[in-house]
């Protein structure tokens, strides 16, 4: 029994110790191998760990992401430039080196002394930039001649290329350098000399477009030369993003623009509100302005009075002129103030107060009812109405076609515009509202102002029959429900019908620009910019009288196409144009007849 139990316990005792040496064994197996890691095959990595000052890192900079139009085609990229530098350490003699290079490729004096001088004052390892963005020429006889350049190096570097040039400048934008403000931002905070959206789509769209970047560990020595490289990240690529723009269009419409001095075009989808053309004349090449601008053409467009850098179609404010009379006409139906029967008799002016307000036909237009004042275009008839509405009930119709407000486009620069009310004159102004006062208004004057794209978005409100479209400038897939405008049907049926008549009736302001293979409509605007004296009206020949252009009047348009089942909006303005029916109306005929055409409808 006795040697039994003996027997047991040693067997269990056997068993505890055999455990413990296999844990031990293990335990000090990993702290074996932890070391030999550490001391041996990684030896050369934690001794330079260990010395934190040797470490540095170094952030690569993604590549931009590409802008595509609505087909996918490409109207912003990237290129590969090359940047030329020299290395002082790598050279027995920098002066016979530069001497050298100037020999291959011809660098001005200027810079040979430049670099020749910043060679004693940096550190012998660090890069001095000679030259920026080298032709392809000179690029070869440098590689060519690389064996006698000692010390010199070419460095890539991607810049961002717009091969519409100007078709587009408004719309894109441009690059450049952060601000201080931009820096801010937290997706741009660690690469201070990335080139970055500054305006337009490149600027709306930056966090996308600009990618992830990534990051190099090196090892420096004491004096900061770079030994080797100890661990790399890559950077990612930017996201690519397509826009609802047609280049197609818009290189049209551009060229149908740009035979004036200044002005702007928006045509707008009238069903999604996706901007299909937004030009905006005088522009500019963004490839000269972005990285080293050319200062010759920088200087030029900074002395240009007509702002070339303005986008005039989310900026320019203009008073909409008789384009604004189809909201008049809404309030008046809204409120109950006229019907189709209602007439009213044009004598050519109106007496109000101690002032005449004068209708563009100084003959009048005798007998119109609200048909024909839209077709006609009759002033005095919209003056009588507005008084009858009042400009706060024409305000609130304004801003429901999108009036006065800024939209939902997304661009930090666009202007809201002015619909006057009563209150906005007291809180802006600090003066009181008079009637007189509305009935410029009603003809839309006096302190009405729209953008382009505003009146654009009226009337493609007007062409869904009131259905709140909100522009927008990327093209995509899903449905949007929009909400619709608090008017009756045939109120829309009405005012449509009168724009219908503006182009394809006799007598209507756009007839002369009618089309016999397609219908469309529209509303012929004209803004006076320059006050009209009594003298002046008096005589006969005061409209066909060669003005300055900067006395001219603004020449406007708004339609759609095709009539009957609408697809596409347009507002034209065309600064100091003169007449929207002669110089406005042609040009959008001009366009729908592309569309058509091309069979975007």
């Amino acid at each position: 029994m006795f040697n039994y139990l003996l027997k047991k316990q040693t067997q269990t005792y056997n068993r505890r110790s055999l455990l413990i040496f296999l844990s031990k064994f293990g335990l000090f197996s990993i702290i074996g191998w932890k070391l030999f890691n550490i001391q041996i095959l990684n030896s050369h990595k934690y001794k330079t760990l260990s010395k934190k000052n040797q470490i540095n890192f170094e952030i690569l900079y993604p590549l931009r992401g590409e802008i595509l139009d609505r087909n996918n085609k490409i109207i912003a990229s990237n290129k590969s430039t090359y940047d030329l530098f020299l290395i002082p350490e790598q050279t027995n003699d920098v002066k016979e080196t530069i001497n050298e290079l100037n020999k291959q490729i011809n660098i001005d004096f200027k810079t040979q002394r430049k670099v020749i001088d910043l060679s004693k004052k940096v550190k012998k390892f660090e890069s001095i930039k000679i030259l920026n963005n080298i032709n392809w020429q000179n690029l070869e006889i440098i590689e060519a001649n690389n064996f006698n350049l000692k010390g010199i190096h070419l460095h890539i570097v991607p810049q961002r290329i717009y091969p519409y040039s100007e078709n587009l400048s408004h719309i894109l934008g441009y690059t450049n350098k952060p601000s201080e403000e931009d820096l801010q931002l937290p997706f741009i905070s660690n690469m201070r000399t990335l080139n970055i959206g500054k305006t337009g789509v490149e600027k709306l769209f930056n966090e996308n477009l600009i990618g992830k970047p990534g990051k190099r560990e090196i090892e420096v020595n004491a004096f900061g030369k770079e030994i080797r490289e100890i661990s790399r990240d890559h950077s990612k690529k930017g996201k690519n993003i397509k826009i609802s723009i047609d280049i197609d269009v818009q290189t049209f419409v551009r060229k149908q623009l740009s035979k004036h001095k200044a002005g702007s075009i928006v045509v707008i989808d009238s069903i999604n509100g996706e901007i299909i053309s937004m030009s905006s004349i005088p522009d500019y090449n963004p490839n000269l302005i972005i990285n080293k601008p050319n200062q010759d053409y920088w200087n030029e467009i900074l002395k240009n009075q007509n702002s070339p850098l303005t986008n005039r179609s989310i900026q320019g404010l203009y008073a909409p002129g008789s384009t604004f009379k189809m909201i008049v006409a809404f309030a008046a139906l809204k409120k109950g103030v006229i019907s189709t029967k209602d007439i009213i008799n044009c004598e050519g002016k109106i007496e109000f107060g101690d002032r005449f307000f004068h209708c563009w036909k100084n003959k009048g237009h005798g007998n119109v009812g609200l048909v024909r004042a839209i077709k006609e275009s009759c002033d005095v008839f919209f003056y009588e109405l507005a008084k009858k509405v009042g400009i706060d009930d024409i305000a609130k119709v304004a801003n429901e076609f999108g009036l006065g407000e800024i939209s939902s486009l997304g661009f930090d620069i666009e202007k809201k515009g002015i619909i006057p009310t009563k209150k906005w004159k007291k809180r802006t102004l600090k003066k009181n509202w008079y009637l007189g006062e509305t009935l410029n208004a009603g003809i839309g004057q006096g302190y009405v102002l729209c953008t382009p794209l505003q009146l654009a978005i009226m009337t493609a409100r007007i062409a869904n029959n009131g259905l709140k479209i909100e522009p927008k400038i990327t093209k995509e897939k899903s449905k949007k429900q929009f909400d619709k405008i608090n008017l009756k049907d045939q109120h829309f049926k009405l005012i449509k019908d009168c724009m219908f008549k503006v182009v394809n009736e006799n007598m209507g302001t756009a007839f002369k620009s009618r089309s016999n293979e397609y219908k469309f409509s529209g509303k012929t605007g004209t803004s006076q910019v320059k006050k009209i004296t009594l003298e002046e009206r008096e005589r006969d020949d005061f409209r066909k009288k060669e003005l300055e252009w900067e006395n001219k009047d603004h020449a406007l348009f708004v339609g759609y196409m095709p009539s009957k089942k609408p697809r596409y909006a347009i507002a034209i303005v065309i600064e100091h144009g003169g007449s929207g029916a002669s110089i406005a109306a042609p040009i959008a005929k001009n366009i729908f007849d592309y569309l058509n055409d091309i069979k975007k409808i």
